[in-house]
């Protein structure tokens, strides 16, 4: 063979692999790019199901907080309006000894009254947290294989 016919053949040799080394390159961008976005549609969806969640969440506890805030409120009036009907009857007592007894039995209804409230908005805080974490932790449970699969 000639200088130019090994020439020939070289070049055509190079353009085979060099069109095959192409089309392989093109096939893995391809893939590349179709497995990175639907890694971003998994990552997207993990986060729109998080946001709800967070969402959910976010609104009973503040419906919690309402509701607390709600329960002071009226333990403030309730505790106002007992004083003053305390003070009426201080006012209606004929006796020393009558006045006394007007006032301890204030005290111990006053304690009574703020011992439950207190023990309400206890266990109304404890449920509203218990809930919030326990939706937390479902959400970023959703997530996370989300995540997983996105990374």
């Amino acid at each position: 063979m000639t200088t130019a016919a090994n020439a020939k053949k070289t070049a055509k040799t190079e353009d085979f692999s060099a069109a095959k080394i192409a089309d392989g390159a093109r096939e893995f961008v391809t893939r590349t790019a179709a497995s990175a976005k639907e890694r971003t549609e998994s990552a997207y969806e993990g986060a729109q199901k998080f946001n709800s969640g967070l969402e959910k969440t976010m609104s009973r506890l503040v419906t919690g907080y309402v509701g607390i805030l709600s329960e002071i409120a009226d333990a403030s009036r309730a505790n106002t309006l007992h004083t003053l009907a305390m003070i009426e009857k201080l006012a209606q007592a004929k006796t020393v000894t009558e006045a006394g007894q007007i006032q301890v039995d204030y005290v111990r209804e006053y304690a009574t009254a703020n011992y439950d409230r207190a023990r309400n908005a206890f266990a109304q805080t404890r449920e509203v947290v218990t809930e919030g974490a326990e939706a937390i932790r479902e959400s970023v449970a959703d997530v996370l294989p989300m995540t997983k699969k996105a990374a």
